[in-house]
């Protein structure tokens, strides 16, 4: 037998424990790559993949959380999405393959956090907005002092909560934590000098560098108050007299602009920058310029107030509810155009009846005057279109709340519905587009706003049911039953709020006169709560005034951030 060779010897033997090794252990090729190749990389997964990444090592926690990568996502989700949506909006300035444009002039209205040299915590952003459109947040209660006084006012505006009541006059608070008062300032005393006069009226205006606080009181005088945001300073400016004989209702704040109606009706509207007499001790205005006044008779409560500047013209519009005999229940718009000088350019009149009948404007006619002579016209008159004879939508009892924020019209109704109307207004017309029920709700709803940009939140009666709408959408399909089939409402979720009744032992913090912490008196089991009224909502919370039936209120804080 031959002698075997050495190489077959060697083949023979095991492998060896390095090349074992690299079987079981690949190589690691990515950590040798540059941080440039790597965001490239990153750029191409899924947010559930970047949270992952997040957790592997520090290098790609950094890596994946780079704001770059978190801005285009937040524009593919966000922003491209609601401008294809926009019918001004031309192919020409979206790009038509690419999922991202660094140019603000394409981010529409999120084009204030792509501002260049503004510091933006993109990932932040993406959750707040992604928190919004689930609905997830956490909510947190401040208790108002028992026994009960007077409702107490409250308004949110850019981050800043201020209360008003007879006990603790006007205060300031900060939202995110509402810990203790930022400032405050007692209101005045009745002319006999032993009570102090009640707030019935609060209305806030942003201005640069401050906040304007104009108070309405059951005696018809009004305060102008400055919250000065660098300080946490809050003063008094001026005091006027709005009205003679009676409360003042509805406040309507735009600076430099006011609006103010009172229990009898009236309304007046001043530029609150233009004064016939300045005090010598003080400096400041002690009788401001009236632009314009009204007496209305058949404006029934609830109504709204909106004030707007358009190009060189001031636009005061007042949305009152009537009852008309064809199709129930309507809304009336009645808007005010001023010039700068305070001129009164017109008045127009539209309401909401030809919407609710499915009669839109055809070729330059009205629907009123469309279906007022549709039945003896000629059929084959193009200008003509026969309107339905019963009306589509009906609401047989008054609504319970409205909210206008140009050009969204939003009324709440009992029957757990909500309607929404487009308001068209330029130089040559005033009418209302369409109408729309919007459903979602499972109880009676209280309370709804809206922005100018199509997001609205409604409030059920007890308050058991928080949803959050985005309008834009809705715009094209009104007056069509499509809408009617989807689901276009998210419902708030807080992820720290349990409604058993075995969970209502917490005790939130109390605003009482020094904010001393103090237990929530929950009463008995079947105590029962209703929504004293939606205060606001911004970018980031949402707050709700709740009352119950002892008379305790409750702020509730929705914080989405």
């Amino acid at each position: 037998m031959s002698k075997r060779r050495r190489d077959d010897v060697q083949l023979d033997l095991p492998p060896t424990k390095r090349y074992r090794d690299a079987v079981t252990s690949p190589l690691d090729r990515l950590s040798s790559l540059s941080d440039e190749l790597l965001l490239h990389i990153l750029s191409f997964l899924p947010i559930s993949s970047l949270n992952v990444c997040q957790r592997l090592s520090r290098r790609f926690h950094t890596l994946a959380g780079d704001s770059e990568l978190w801005k285009r996502q937040y524009y593919s989700q966000w922003v491209r999405p609601r401008a294809r949506r926009l019918a001004n909006v031309t192919r020409s300035s979206l790009p038509p393959k690419v999922e991202y444009s660094p140019k603000v002039s394409t981010w529409l209205d999120h084009s204030h956090l792509a501002e260049e040299g503004k510091a933006t915590n993109w990932k932040g952003q993406y959750r707040l907005r992604h928190n919004w459109s689930t609905g997830v947040c956490r909510v947190t209660e401040v208790e108002f002092p028992h026994p009960p006084a007077p409702p107490v006012l409250v308004k949110l505006c850019a981050g800043v909560v201020f209360t008003a009541d007879t006990a603790h006059g006007l205060r300031a608070w900060y939202a995110k934590d509402p810990a203790y008062c930022l400032a405050k300032v007692p209101f005045p005393k009745q002319p006999d000098g032993e009570a102090t006069v009640c707030p019935t009226a609060l209305a806030v205006s942003q201005l640069d560098g401050e906040q304007e606080i104009v108070v309405g009181f059951d005696d018809g005088h009004f305060n102008r108050y400055v919250f000065d945001i660098e300080t946490s300073r809050l003063r008094l400016r001026s005091d006027h007299i709005g009205f003679k004989d009676g409360a003042i209702t509805a406040i309507a704040l735009s600076s430099p602009y006011l609006l103010i109606v009172s229990q009898h009706k009236s309304l007046s509207l001043y530029n609150l920058r233009v004064s016939s007499h300045v005090s010598e001790k003080t400096g400041e205005a002690t009788k401001l310029r009236k632009l314009a006044s009204l007496d209305a008779a058949n404006m029934v409560a609830p109504m709204t107030l909106s004030l707007r500047t358009s190009g060189l013209e001031i636009v005061a519009t007042i949305v009152y509810s009537f009852f008309h005999i064809g199709c129930g229940w309507s809304l009336g718009i009645q808007e005010l155009r001023f010039n700068q000088n305070g001129q009164q350019l017109e008045s127009r009149l539209a309401s909401t009846v030809d919407s609710q009948y499915g009669a839109m404007q055809s070729r330059g006619r009205t629907a009123s005057r469309i279906r007022r002579h549709s039945m003896g016209a000629d059929p084959s008159d193009g200008n003509i279109a026969a309107a339905p004879v019963a009306p589509s939508i009906v609401h047989p009892r008054p609504p319970t709340s409205m909210s206008y924020s140009h050009p969204y019209l939003l009324t709440s109704h009992a029957d757990n519905t909500l309607t929404m109307y487009l308001v068209v207004s330029d130089h040559h017309r005033l009418f209302v587009r369409g109408g729309q029920r919007l459903w979602g709700h499972t109880s009676s709803v209280s309370a709804v706003q809206v922005t100018n940009r199509g997001k609205a939140v409604s409030v059920s009666s007890r308050g058991d049911e928080i949803r959050i709408w985005e309008l834009e959408p809705a715009v094209r399909s009104l007056g069509s039953r499509q809408l009617l089939q989807e689901e276009n409402s998210i419902q708030v979720n807080p992820e720290n709020k349990d409604r058993d009744e075995s969970e209502l032992d917490s005790a939130p913090r109390s605003l009482r006169g020094d904010l001393s912490d103090s237990g929530l008196d929950t009463g008995t089991p079947d105590e029962v709560s209703v929504m004293h009224g939606c205060v606001g909502f911004d970018d980031e919370r949402v707050l709700l005034l709740r009352e119950k039936t002892v008379g305790t209120q409750l702020l509730e804080c929705y914080d989405f951030t």
